[in-house]
């Protein structure tokens, strides 16, 4: 019986119009982010679940915890269809009921035919309410704990008399601390981190990610405040 509904599933999808997606490991299928007005240290917009045209699936759980697996051609068909069927191309990309300091969800799905983003008040019912809880509530087959291997990096370096609550020493190498803060100072952008350097950089924030109040990181006699990291997913865009 479990076969015979697999293929119905696999069947079902490949015909149905619209549901056709690229099997590129770069091009996200459906990806949903929820975005708060709070400074950026306290609100990622990495995404909360993504999953690529190859199957590679991510999701997020907390500020800088992910997980990552792998989805089927029919999970993904199967995915992507129920969220069509709620009507989603049907949307207007976004709403004139945006609040000031509220949080708003963002559901972006790319298929062969055709794509659209959609954008929405957390507290949004019917239909994108529903998309939102499906893909929020989705856990991903075989997911396991994922350090990020490629991240940018952002920091300042404390202004005289700037109010520290903790001071952490930087354990992790200090170059991509050091260089996030030069960026920051001369562009205002973060530096990109990869490999093993990521990975430590990503575990060091981790641990002090319950920390309250403004954390400082002491590193070459100095402290550097508004650190954290984005991890980096390819987002070619709609």
């Amino acid at each position: 019986m479990t076969a015979v509904v697999v293929l119905l599933l696999s069947v079902g999808c490949a015909g149905a119009p619209g549901v056709e997606f690229s099997t590129s490991a770069s091009q996200p299928i459906v990806s949903y982010v929820r975005t708060v007005a709070l400074p950026p240290e306290y609100s990622p917009t990495s995404p909360e679940f993504i999953v690529y045209g190859d199957g590679t699936a991510y999701r997020r759980e907390g500020r800088m915890s992910y997980f990552k697996g792998t989805m089927t051609p029919v999970q993904i068909k199967t995915l992507a269809q129920s969220i069509v069927d709620k009507g989603f191309f049907t949307m207007s990309r976004t709403t004139s009921r945006m609040l000031p300091g509220g949080a708003v969800d963002h559901v972006t799905l790319t298929l062969k035919s055709r794509s659209s983003s959609v954008e929405r008040p957390s507290d949004t019912g019917g239909a994108f309410g529903q998309i939102v809880r499906e893909v929020q509530d989705y856990r991903i087959p075989g997911e396991k704990e994922y350090l990020p291997d490629r991240i940018t990096l952002y920091a300042t370096e404390a202004a005289p008399g700037e109010q520290v609550d903790k001071v952490i020493d930087w354990t992790a190498d200090p170059g991509p601390l050091v260089a996030a803060a030069n960026a920051h100072s001369s562009v205002t952008v973060g530096t990109q981190v990869t490999g093993v350097q990521a990975q430590q950089v990503w575990k060091l924030l981790a641990g002090a990610s319950g920390e309250k109040g403004t954390v400082g990181w002491r590193a070459g006699g100095k402290t550097y405040v508004h650190v954290y990291a984005d991890p980096f997913f390819p987002a070619p865009g709609v």
